[in-house]
């Protein structure tokens, strides 16, 4: 009998055992899962931080680079087109091809990530867009030519109307961060502009081209603080000063 008691004892506490490991087992994986889904959520959270910190230092290595450019040439360059292959469209400045295109990134020697045609892209594999005020003086463009550049500065007063406007409301209406850029330069974030509404839909614009990328097509942009995004707004911008522009110009000898 004892040792009957003692085989039925033996047997039960390998059930609870195997009750009991089971039950674990189902914890742990429980307490895996959601580790393994806390982790998937940061990094996806951290991959999207990276990539945003990603193209505001581009922005200012391109923003950077414009300036340069026209402290050497006396002008901005004009933007480049879906078949310019990098280049500024014309080549040799003037009345540009679009002044709403793309970053010349290879006219302006910068290094990245290039698409099919030869555009330098945004950590989502979307052209930047860049985009230059048409300012004519006798018939040409004063931002992209040096002599008309220079003509333009010495007008009295020289600033004038016909910049792009940046605000944090539709059509400039209000909100105006500056009504005198000579340039501005964006990305359009993950969505690549295709799904813009609301205030990201005034930096879309028509399609260029046979590849269909979006371009502006008037001289309004929206740009708003981190803190102030809807959901629905992911473009990242920067543009220049007139101020600063003019400024390095005369530094280096170009104006007046």
């Amino acid at each position: 009998m004892l040792a009957q008691a003692r085989n039925n004892a033996s047997r039960n506490s390998r059930r609870r055992m195997r009750g009991f490991s089971l039950i674990e087992m189902a914890m742990v994986l429980l307490v895996l899962g959601l580790i393994l889904g806390g982790m998937l959520t940061a990094l996806g959270a951290s991959d999207a931080a990276k990539r945003r910190a990603d193209a505001a230092a581009t922005l200012q290595q391109i923003s950077d680079a414009l300036y340069g450019f026209a402290q050497a040439n006396g002008r901005l360059p004009c933007p480049a087109t879906d078949v310019s292959a990098g280049d500024e469209a014309p080549a040799a400045g003037g009345n540009c091809t679009s002044y709403a295109g793309f970053v010349p990134g290879r006219k302006l020697g910068l290094q990245g990530s290039f698409n099919a045609n030869g555009l330098l892209e945004d950590p989502w594999g979307n052209p930047y867009r860049y985009m230059v005020a048409n300012k004519p003086v006798s018939g040409v463009n004063a931002m992209t030519s040096a002599a008309q550049f220079r003509q333009w500065f010495a007008t009295t007063p020289p600033l004038g109307a016909g910049w792009l406007c940046v605000a944090t409301a539709l059509n400039c209406g209000s909100g105006v961060l500056s009504d005198t850029v000579p340039a501005i330069v964006y990305s359009m974030g993950p969505d690549f502009g295709l799904a813009a509404t609301g205030l990201q839909a005034e930096n879309v614009g028509a399609t260029m081209g046979a590849s269909a990328y979006p371009v502006a097509n008037d001289v309004q942009f929206v740009d708003l603080a981190p803190a102030d995004r809807p959901a629905t707004f992911d473009d990242q911008l920067t543009w220049l000063s007139i101020n600063i522009l003019t400024t390095r110009m005369i530094e280096a000898g170009k104006l007046p």
